[in-house]
């Protein structure tokens, strides 16, 4: 199973550790078709597995297709640091996005908290005086801007990175539903679990229409002894933070990334500009097979054929400034699309 990565945007840096993406799929292959690589014979009756011994003609081939390492060892730096900084830059665009929330507001929801804890172990004073202090600083909040709505509290970011191409996820893809057509559900199941390559970024909002009234009413419930009441209606306030979840597709920020890189190349430099568009053409077809885009999707089909039109002009006259203005407006277009598209809002 893949490995993850939780990446906390409150630290000042985004970190991320090459060790951490990339994931083993030894665990994921199943028993039969290890078992047909090594005995075919044993097992003639799995078509699935058959037809992996004949594509793979070898264990050592097979193995080098589905095993994560052989990956690890052939990828090159710049390939890692290219996704580590897509990663950094994604994730400062997303904090810089958020709105900051006002000192009080932060101060005023952990003297809930602490409300909430003292209430737990009896402790009615303290929670009284949590609950006095929560009260006033949320006042001063909504005094000092009274347009405060839902206000970003927690936030954090996921990574699952797929180390892979486009060609091994097609691989993956139809080794499951080889697995698929003989049935054996579970075994397909499993090596389709690491095909994720996104970033899952989940900010906590605090709703400031309900949270401080709610902070109010439980005060009003403690001075009248009702300690439980109180209890249960700052809970119920704690499960109303709205939670908003928005995946990035890294496979699409990644051909954007190479594509800006290949338009900073000086104009002599065509093999090596024409080398990053080929991994940016690879990157949206891998986008394709991971389901983060259609293949007839107009957006799609435009960047694939904006690319292929840079590398005929870098092979002509290498008129491309206008050209690479374009593709890079339409990344824009197409990721703020998928944004919209994934967002998800959850109480």
């Amino acid at each position: 199973m893949k490995k993850r990565v939780i990446l906390s945007t409150v630290l000042a840096g985004v970190l991320l550790s090459s060790s951490a993406l990339y994931a083993s799929y030894n665990d994921s292959v199943s028993k039969k078709e290890e078992r047909a690589i090594n005995n075919p014979a044993s097992v003639k009756g799995h078509t699935a597995a058959q037809a992996k011994v004949e594509e793979s003609r070898s264990k050592e081939e097979f193995m080098r297709k589905m095993d994560a390492k052989y990956f690890q060892s052939d990828a090159k730096k710049e390939d890692m640091q290219r996704l580590k900084n897509v990663v950094n830059q994604e994730a400062d665009q997303h904090r810089q996005s958020l709105q900051k929330a006002p000192k009080e507001i932060a101060q005023a929801l952990r003297q809930t908290v602490t409300a909430l804890k003292a209430l737990q172990k009896r402790d009615t004073k303290t929670a009284k005086d949590a609950l006095n202090k929560a009260t006033k600083l949320f006042d001063t909040a909504l005094k000092n801007n009274p347009k405060l709505t839902l206000v970003p509290v927690a936030d954090a970011i996921e990574v699952h990175d797929f180390t892979g191409d486009a060609k091994l996820v097609k691989h993956i893809i139809k080794s499951a539903q080889d697995l698929l057509d003989d049935y054996d559900t579970q075994a397909a199941r499993a090596i389709l679990m690491p095909l994720e390559d996104e970033m899952v970024m989940t900010t906590q909002y605090l709703p400031m229409g309900m949270y401080p009234l709610a902070t109010k009413e439980a005060l009003k419930e403690l001075n009248k002894g009702k300690a439980k009441e109180a209890f249960t209606i700052l809970v119920t306030a704690l499960n109303g933070i709205v939670i908003k979840t928005t995946i990035v597709p890294l496979p699409l920020i990644t051909a954007q990334s190479l594509v800006v890189e290949a338009s900073k190349l000086n104009k002599k430099e065509k093999e090596k500009a024409t080398k990053l568009l080929d991994l940016a053409q690879d990157e949206l077809e891998k986008a394709v097979y991971l389901g983060y885009t259609k293949k007839h999707a107009p957006e799609y089909k435009m960047l694939q054929k904006e690319i292929q039109n840079i590398q005929k002009e870098i092979k002509g006259k290498n008129i491309v400034a206008k050209l690479y203005e374009k593709i890079k407006k339409d990344f824009t277009s197409l990721l703020s699309k998928h944004e919209a598209e994934s967002t998800e809002k959850k109480h």
